[in-house]
């Protein structure tokens, strides 16, 4: 409160007294009743031995791994909170309306996050749709990271195509696309209306047993509400495709789309706030 803190003075765990107590060469730790707490095993035990020895050895082998293979990190907006809801059908103007005409479809889905009070009086939706690109790009969920790997092992043998982001957005990474939004991203189609409020593109992939294409909008409601959804519709080209769809829909719906969806817009968010702060700080 004083503005006088310093970096030793909020680490300084001990008292003077007890940290003296400690430094002495009397001091006989052995002799000083203790009482241990434990999740595993108690103190003296067979197993409590057993855990130590596991948890040293393993311990000594992930610190040779590290130094051997470098360091590393990253970092994460984590979204907790975020609300993402599951719509009953894409928002009408939506580019998915038009995508796999007269084909039967096999999955449509749409998530939704609305960003309320962040202040988007001259927001750019172009813009923000650029940010929850990268988001998806940048800021994946750890989980769907290790199910794509899971199956990116499975299908490989099959043919099939891979990639580390999961299925709604991994056309980001294609090479086979030559249209781009916002001169980086490639997609199958995008839209952006004269007053820069709606922008969306189609992302997708035709595959040996499906077909699906993904739209990402972002619509600036008013200044203080921000719509940004995700839909993702499928047409299977055979059975094995309906097999394929039927083993992963309910993951997909339950886990991998909104979590997708919230950490990207997460992540939109920490750039646009970012811009704020630097916006604020330079000079006039």
């Amino acid at each position: 409160m004083a503005n006088e803190a310093s970096i030793p003075a909020l680490t300084e765990l001990l008292p003077p007294e007890v940290a003296a107590l400690l430094d002495a060469q009397e001091f006989d730790a052995a002799s000083i009743p203790a009482t241990t707490l434990s999740l595993e095993a108690p103190p003296g035990t067979l197993r409590r031995v057993l855990c130590n020895a596991a948890r040293s050895s393993v311990g000594w082998l992930r610190g040779a791994w590290s130094s051997w293979q470098g360091a590393s990190g990253f970092l994460s907006y984590g979204g907790s909170g975020r609300a993402v809801r599951e719509l009953k059908a894409a928002p009408a103007g939506s580019l998915l309306n038009q995508q796999l005409a007269g084909m039967p479809v096999h999955h449509d889905d749409t998530f939704a996050v609305r960003i309320t009070g962040a202040g988007f009086k001259d927001a750019s939706a172009a813009q923000l749709l650029a940010s929850v690109l990268e988001g998806f790009l940048l800021n994946r969920p750890g989980g769907v990271s290790s199910l794509m790997a899971l199956r990116n092992a499975l299908v490989k043998p099959l043919g099939l195509r891979t990639s580390p982001l999961g299925c709604p957005v991994s056309s980001l990474l294609s090479a086979d696309i030559d249209t781009f939004f916002a001169k980086r991203y490639p997609v199958f189609d995008q839209s952006v209306n004269l007053a820069d409020t709606r922008a969306q593109v189609i992302l997708g992939a035709n595959d040996k047993h499906l077909l699906f294409r993904s739209c990402v909008a972002v619509e600036i409601v008013d200044e203080h509400h921000v719509d940004i959804t995700l839909g993702t519709r499928v047409h299977c080209k055979n059975l094995f495709g309906r097999f394929y769809m039927g083993a992963i829909a309910y993951t997909h719906r339950r886990y991998v789309a909104p979590a997708m969806l919230r950490l990207a817009v997460e992540f939109a968010l920490g750039e646009v706030e970012d811009f704020q702060m630097a916006s604020r700080l330079a000079p006039a």
